[in-house]
């Protein structure tokens, strides 16, 4: 009995194209092949009758501005939006506008009277230039971090003790002196560029005489 009914309805539904030929065939573009008529003419004798266009359609002319773009096909081509590109305003700068960016390195004070290493210019152009001047410094750059605006370098500290002794050491009672030590080297945006300040660590300031001497240092190397 199932079998039965689904063959009729089978057949019913083929007889949808039979019964009704092409009602549902798309003619979104059958005006593509439409003929133009001539307008009606009035009879001899009689008044021109009021006749206007209701839906007129303007000349289209071709041209490369045109948003209207056929395909070799001759169909027509959907326009796609153009792809949304968000630029950093700092990263937007020419190689020619960074390269003349002048950095004008100067020790200064701060209000809390710790030395700091102003720089004129964007912080993205006073970032590489830094990271440049410590690759060719006497100084090692261990690892860095833009988003922190933190370098992470060693400094020679010849009055550090070692951490471990040799043999040597032990058995003599040496105490041999030298050694690298872990300081940060913190880059903050300022209202007129940046400034750079050495710390121990997040929480602590480098001693005085060694940040002055390391960012002087840092500043020859930044003015060649």
């Amino acid at each position: 009995m199932i079998r039965t009914v689904f063959l009729l309805l089978v057949i019913s539904l083929s007889g949808c194209t039979a019964i009704f030929g092409d009602t549902f065939h798309d003619r979104a573009q059958g005006y593509l092949d439409a003929e133009t008529k001539d307008r009606m003419q009035p009879v001899e004798g009689q008044e021109d009758l009021p006749i206007q266009d209701l839906y007129i359609i303007p000349e289209v002319t071709m041209t490369t501005a045109s948003a209207l773009v056929l395909d070799e096909d001759g169909d027509f081509v959907v326009p796609g939006p153009k792809a949304l590109v968000l630029v950093d305003d700092e990263e937007s700068m020419s190689l020619v506008e960074s390269q003349g960016t002048a950095l004008n390195p100067r020790l200064e004070r701060d209000g809390a009277g710790t030395q700091v290493l102003r720089l004129n210019g964007y912080f993205a152009f006073a970032w590489t230039a830094v990271a440049e001047a410590l690759a060719v410094s006497d100084y090692t750059l261990t690892d860095l971090n833009r988003s922190t605006g933190t370098y992470y370098i060693t400094i020679y500290d010849p009055l550090a003790e070692r951490p471990e002794k040799s043999f040597w050491q032990w058995l003599t009672n040496s105490n041999e002196l030298g050694v690298e030590v872990g300081y940060l080297l913190r880059m903050n945006r300022s209202r007129l560029g940046v400034y750079l300040s050495l710390q121990k660590d997040t929480e602590t300031l480098a001693d005085d005489a060694l940040a002055v001497s390391f960012l002087s240092d840092l500043q020859k190397l930044l003015v060649k």
